[in-house]
């Protein structure tokens, strides 16, 4: 037995990309560190020991690990199988939000289960992204079947409970990924052209429906005096006064003053303590994957790999650009995790399964199966 599955790790390991894996694996060891340097200090804050978030931190990174594994284990069908039947969970556990979520910030995007706060539109992310890329492949391969029309269908039902909870970021971040899995499968200039009519549309529509949405808008372009401002202002002095080489770790200041210095503004907490080199080298760790993946893709004769590499591979960057532009104040703020390095558990989890599809999509065995 041990001989088995000996043979099989070592078939797997040979079969991934190991740039990929190693990166991954680069962020999550970054994230750990990051964790010990930027938790203490919210949770001496609202009365827990100091080491209460990396506790519950290093509790999530073996479930992520072993998600992380055993997602990249599976076959393309199996991945495929899993997201229709999470979709259907998901928008279940959405609505179930609605009505029994916990109100944070004005929004209910959070379950408690067996005492474990849990975020389903996390997981929806991927889920959308591979569901998506599996209707449209279906359609390529079969003209009478309405893979795009039932996309659509499946981006209509989820976007209006993401728009209810509120989470404009989190619709933002799945219809961005749904349009462009549809042009980069072959979408037409005019429907080019209508999605980003639509896109504006939508911005102004959201502008003058969610008074959230609107505020913050206004706070960006106005520079108007409250608490965003004041983050924002703590996250580039952060930037500052960390140099090239950082303070050093725990020696920063923006985590006592920043409230959400340990996931929307932790670039900053590392730009502080760690200073400009840190900040390059997880940008850097970021591009090699995502890089990575696209020359592995590109050499692929599988059109549901290729879409959905492509999709979830969108996915990340945007919500890596989103995090890092929030912390230098390049765009308005926006509550988004630096993927692996932010805390909190849905968030590392999702990605685990992001990562995890990602590396399976890539094998060697994989790039070249036509079966669809």
């Amino acid at each position: 037995m041990a001989v088995s599955f000996s043979k099989v790790l070592r078939r797997w390991f040979l079969s991934i990309d190991q740039v990929l894996l190693f990166s991954v694996f680069a962020l999550i060891a970054i994230g750990i560190w990051v964790s010990v340097a930027s938790t203490p200090a919210l949770a001496m804050k609202l009365g827990f020991l100091p080491f209460h978030f990396v506790k519950l931190h290093l509790l999530v990174v073996p479930i992520a690990i072993f998600i992380l594994l055993f997602t990249s284990f599976l076959q393309p069908k199996h991945i495929r199988r899993l997201a229709l039947i999470g979709y259907f969970l998901c928008l279940i556990l959405i609505a179930c939000t609605l009505f029994w979520g916990a109100e944070i910030k004005g929004a209910r995007r959070w379950l408690n289960i067996c005492g474990f706060s849990l975020q389903p539109s996390e997981f929806l992310k991927p889920i959308t992204a591979v569901l998506t890329a599996w209707l449209i492949t279906e359609q390529y391969n079969d003209r009478k079947f309405p893979g795009i029309i039932l996309s659509i269908v499946s981006l209509a039902l989820a976007v209006p409970l993401l728009l209810l909870q509120p989470d404009i970021g989190m619709t933002a971040i799945i219809t961005c990924t749904f349009f462009a899995q549809l042009f980069i499968s072959g979408l037409s200039i005019p429907m080019i052209i209508t999605f980003l009519a639509s896109i504006i549309s939508a911005m102004f529509v959201l502008y003058i429906s969610f008074p959230h949405f609107t505020d913050r808008i206004d706070k960006f372009f106005m520079k108007s005096e409250d608490a965003d401002v004041f983050q924002i202002q703590k996250s580039i002095e952060a930037f500052k006064s960390g140099g090239f080489f950082g303070k050093g770790p725990g020696e920063g200041v923006v985590k006592m003053l920043v409230p959400d210095s340990h996931s929307d503004f932790v670039f900053s907490v590392i730009g502080e303590e760690f200073g400009f080199m840190l900040c390059i080298i997880v940008i850097a760790i970021f591009a090699l994957f995502i890089i990575r993946a696209i020359s592995k893709i590109l050499a692929t004769s599988n059109m549901f790999n290729f879409v959905a590499v492509f999709g979830l591979l969108v996915q990340i960057l945007m919500q890596v650009i989103i995090n890092i532009c929030t912390s230098l104040n390049l765009i308005p703020t926006k509550g988004m995790t630096l993927p692996f390095i932010s805390y909190g558990g849905s968030s590392m989890l999702a990605m685990a399964i992001s990562f995890g599809i990602i590396i399976t999509l890539t094998k060697r065995s994989a790039l070249h199966d036509d079966v669809f």
